[in-house]
């Protein structure tokens, strides 16, 4: 993350995530970077491969994505609670204390959004934190305003 104050905020949100979405033999790892001066999305593979040196963009085949399956796949990974042998065990409290964290998560994400955004996923784990088991997503929104905002989530036992 770099730092200015949305970034801060950000970060404080993610690791709320992480938190509460600890549970028995389950964890969860996610990501959001901001790269300015985006333009394209050559630019989006250099800065990755800057921020994230064992990643591998120059091999990845990015494919355009429609922004329904970009939230389904997102909310996927929000709403996965697992079963018996993994997974999230949560008190009425505590769902509540997620279901805000993983809102205010989302209408971060919202604000890089508007009928000019393009939405990749971007296929290739390597590099990248996380340890997919259960599920998984990378993506990149490349914006009208010349950033890039890379997401991603995994989660793992």
């Amino acid at each position: 993350m770099h730092n200015s104050k949305t970034d801060e905020s950000m970060k404080d949100i993610l690791d709320q995530l992480e938190h509460l979405m600890y549970g028995y033999n389950y964890q969860v790892t996610f990501g959001i970077d901001i790269f300015e001066s985006c333009t394209n999305l050559d630019d989006f593979k250099v800065k990755l491969k800057k921020r994230y040196l064992e990643s591998k963009p120059e091999n990845a085949n990015i494919i355009p994505y429609e922004i329904a399956d970009f939230w389904d796949d997102i909310n996927f990974g929000l709403n996965f609670r697992g079963d018996s042998t993994a997974g999230l065990i949560l008190n009425e409290k505590k769902n509540e204390k997620l279901e805000k964290v993983q809102l205010a998560y989302k209408e971060f994400i919202r604000q890089f959004i508007n009928e000019n955004t393009k939405i990749y996923s971007y296929p290739d784990e390597e590099g990248i934190p996380g340890y997919p088991v259960y599920w998984d997503y990378r993506f990149v929104l490349q914006t009208d305003n010349n950033k890039c905002l890379f997401i991603y989530g995994s989660s793992s036992d």
